[in-house]
This record gives C-alpha cells, structure tokens and sequence, in this order.
C-alpha cells in the first residue's frame, strides 16, 4: 500500500505533461498563422500587380490598337524606338551629307565565286632560248616596256649560220630558175609569133627584119632555114612550069621539081610542129623548176624559223645584223631576238656573253593593259548563273584600293574539271592604267535568274550594328532617326528592302557612317 506522499506525487508529475504539451500546441498555432499571413500577403501582391498591368493600362493599349499609327512629330512606331541624331554642327556644314529617296527598281540575285587575276594567255611570252649559242648584245632590262618588234637580245649561233647559209644558196637557185624561166616563155612567145607571120609566105628579108633583136634561140635557124629552103623550091617549081609549057624541060624533070617542093612544104610544116611542141615543154619545164625552186627558199626558211622559234619577224629570216663595233660587217650566225607584241619586259634572266641552250629561259614580256579573270563555279551551282559570252559581269578586288570593276566573259569551260568538280570561266578585265596585278584574289559576281522590281536605296546608305541593318532618315530641320530594315537583293550601287521603308521615303545616301559614329557615341555616353 503506497504512502499518501507517494500518492500526491503522481499527480504533479502527469500535471508538467501536461503543461509541457500545450505549450508546443500554442507555438504549432502561432506558426500556422505566421504562415498563413505570409500567404495571403504574397496573394494581395500579385494580385495587385496583375491589376496594374493588366486592368488599369487596358485603355491605354486600346488607344494604341484604335489610334493613329504615328506619333505626333509624324514618325512611325519603328522610329520612336531610337533617339534622334544631331551632327555637329561643323560635320553638318561640311556638306558630307547626302538624302536619296526610296525607289522601285529592277533588282537580280548574284551568285559570289572566288578567282584571281592571271596574264592575258595571248599577251604573255615566256621567251626561251630558240638556239644553243652565247648572247652576244642585250638591249633591254627589266620593267623596260618595249614596242612590237623591238629586240631584246642578239644571239651568236653557228646553227643559225648555217640555216641562213642554206637560204641564201636557195634564193640564189631560185634566181637562177626564175632566169631561165623567163628565157623559156620568152623564146615561146616570140617563135609564136615568128610561125603566125611565115603564113602568109613573107619575103625572108622582111621576115629577118621584123624579127631582128628578138630572142629565138636555135629556133631561129631551125624554122627560118626551113622556110628559106621552101622559099627556094617554090621559086624553083614557078620557073618549072613556065618552061613545062615551052616543052623545053622534060616529064622526069618536073616531076623532081614538084616532089622537091612538096618535100619541102612538109619540113617546114613539120619543123613548125616540132618547135611548137618544143617550145611549150621548155617553157613548162622551166615554171616547174622556178616554183621547185621557191619551194625550197620556203623549207629552208622554215627550216630557220623552226630552228630560232618562229621567233623572227616575217621579213628577218634571212637578215644579217650588223656586228657590235658598228662596222657594218654581217654576221650569219647571229640572231636578233624581237618581241611580238607591245608590252614590259618582266624579268630578264641572262646576260651579256652567257652561253645559253637551247630551250633556258630569257625574259619574261608581258602586255597588262588586259588581264584575265580566272574563276570556277561548282557544277552544283552551274545550272542557277546565267551567263554568256560578252556579257559583262562585276569583280571585287579585294587588294586594290578601286576594289569594285567590271570584267567581259571571255569563253566558258565546255567541260567539268575532274578534280575540283567545277566550269571554268574566263573574263577579259580593262587594266590601262596597271592599277590590277596578275595573281590578285577577287570575287566573281555572276547573275542569277530573272531580275525582279523591288523597293530599293543607295548601298552606302544601309548600316548595319550588331547583325541589323538600318538607315537614317530626316527628323525635323537638323536631326536623323535610324530605322532598321530587312534587306535582300544587293549589288554595288543598291540595296533592296523587304521591311521598314516605303517608295518616296528619304534617307541618307552619303554620310551615314557619321551618323551611325554619333548615334553609337550617345548610346555608350
């Protein structure tokens, strides 16, 4: 049986339970209520913040919706985004500034292929040693310019010598044939004639006088001693047959006379076929040994062109320059060595008195005032350029200070080439004043499809900042507005634009960097 003390403990101990658990209750409440304050504040925030912006700002929106589409200085929504731009006033007076207006044209998509500029094939000599020898005179050095037929060097060859040697012989045998041919037709002609004038039975006194001096050769014994000896029978057979009739010379006798003077007729008859037959063989003969003759001259001139290079001027095959001294003596081994064309001597590789082979390498001449555009345009791409021969297309130069020029298609690859998989093209660049170089890169502008109206501004008048392209416009009597743009087709000398402007718009043509500077100035400051 327990104590009364202990039983009075009991009760105090179930009594601090007690106490300690509503204290955790009440802190439990105090912390719902903490957060639930929390709650309902964090609700009333937001739920005012959608009011004002959505609730109270409804009537401005619908002002912008219903209202005017400018503000009230007459800009558009686009130009209101970005402050107006005042130059200072000196740049302002300076006159840099230029205002175009927004215009419909006709603009054409490009297609951009890289190329360099290379020598005009036809105008370029890489001009080697024709002939084995020592370079005995130089006449030029390098960047020299030289006309057509100036000569670069002369050559001591004894190959030459000989050559040369051999077309002197042939034009001495040509001489010769052309001699004698002339003799041939001439004694042809004047026989002719001789046979056409004993026709009519001349005396041989007349005939002996209107032929003397006249070129006939053996003929002249053989046709006329003929005709003498038939002059003789027929005067012979006349005083026949007047004593025929006086019964004073016998049947036999005459008989002879006649058959004399029918011999005779015969071989004069016969030795004016023979001579005619004669004269036409001599003549023919000797045409053939003239025009065999000239056709040697041309081998062996041939022989020496081949021989120097064809390098030689049409009327120099055969020349004979004078010798260095000045003395006026011919040398036949030596050669001058001239240029085709008109040009500058770009390098120069011997010198005076160096023994050169045949095929080393002399000079370099070069005529720049036409180069050629080399470019490549990929077969995939080949199908969408349009371009023909003549046709003019736009080339960037990057390296030069006039970057932009245009070019004339020359010709165009008739084949794919097998490694780079690509037609190339040929343009034909105006280079009068040498400003381009050969080997420069450039760009190749080439047309694409059909041209296409489209709104368009000056190039120089679309800036572009952070990947936007955008253009200034007036604003007021001294400021400038940027607006941006959406651009498309673009050539040298204008842009299009899709967005942002419309046809009769003004903007700044010339000084638009200026304004970009300041604008890009204000917006750092």
């Amino acid at each position: 049986m327990a104590s009364p003390s202990q039983h009075a403990a009991v009760p105090q101990v179930a009594g601090h339970a007690t106490g300690h658990g509503r204290a955790r209750s009440s802190w439990l409440t105090s912390l719902r209520r903490g957060l639930s304050g929390i709650v309902f504040l964090a609700a009333g925030g937001l739920a005012w913040w959608w009011l004002t912006t959505h609730h109270f700002t409804q009537t401005d929106h619908a002002e912008d919706v219903t209202g005017p589409a400018h503000a009230a200085d007459g800009s558009s929504p686009a130009e209101t985004s970005f402050p107006i731009v005042k130059l200072p006033a000196a740049t302002a007076a300076s006159g840099d500034l230029e205002i175009a207006s927004v215009e419909r044209r006709a603009l054409r998509e490009h297609l951009t292929v890289p190329g360099r500029l290379d020598y005009d094939a036809r105008s370029r000599l890489d001009y080697d040693s024709p002939v084995g020898g020592i370079v005995s005179r130089m006449f030029v050095v390098v960047r020299q310019r030289v006309a057509k037929g100036d000569s670069l060097a002369e050559v001591s060859s004894p190959e030459v010598g000989i050559a040369r040697d051999e077309v002197q012989r042939r034009e001495a045998d040509r001489e010769i044939a052309k001699n004698a041919a002339d003799w041939a037709a001439t004694i042809a002609n004047n026989v002719q004639s001789l046979i056409a004038a004993l026709e009519s039975h001349p005396p041989l006194e007349t005939v002996e006088q209107q032929f003397k001096g006249r070129r006939l050769g053996t003929y002249r014994e053989q046709i006329l001693g003929t005709y003498s000896r038939l002059l003789y029978v027929e005067k012979v057979n006349a005083g026949t047959r007047q004593l025929s009739e006086g019964g004073v010379l016998s049947g036999r006798i005459i008989e002879e006379r006649t058959s004399n003077l029918e011999v005779a007729r015969a071989s004069f008859a016969a030795a004016c076929e023979e001579t005619q037959f004669d004269i036409v063989q001599q003549r023919d003969k000797a045409k053939a040994a003239l025009e065999q003759a000239e056709r040697l001259v041309q081998v062996s001139k041939e022989n020496l062109r081949n021989l120097v290079g064809g390098k030689l001027e049409a009327d120099s095959a055969d020349a004979t320059p004078s010798t260095e001294d000045g003395s006026g003596g011919n040398s036949l081994s030596a050669i001058s060595l001239r240029t085709p064309f008109a040009g500058i001597v770009e390098e120069v590789f011997v010198s005076r008195g160096q023994r050169v082979q045949a095929g080393d390498k002399m000079f370099v001449v070069a005529d720049t005032s036409t180069l050629w555009v080399r470019a490549q345009v990929h077969e995939k791409q080949w199908t969408t350029v349009e371009i023909t021969e003549g046709q003019e297309v736009r080339v960037v130069v990057p390296g030069a200070a006039e970057h932009r020029t245009v070019a004339m298609i020359s010709h165009v690859g008739a084949t794919v080439d097998a490694d780079s998989r690509s037609v190339p093209i040929v343009a034909a660049l105006r280079n009068d004043d040498a400003h381009y170089k050969p080997g420069m890169f450039v760009w190749v502008e080439l047309p694409q499809g059909e041209a296409r109206d489209g709104l368009a501004v000056p190039a120089a008048a679309v800036m572009r900042h952070e990947g936007k392209a955008f253009v200034f416009t007036p604003a007021g009597t001294d400021g400038f507005r940027r607006i941006d743009v959406e651009t498309g087709i673009e050539t040298d000398d204008f842009v299009e634009v899709k967005r942002g402007l419309e046809a009769g718009q003004k903007v700044v043509a010339k000084g638009a960097f200026l304004l970009k500077s300041e604008l890009l100035l204000e917006d750092e400051g």
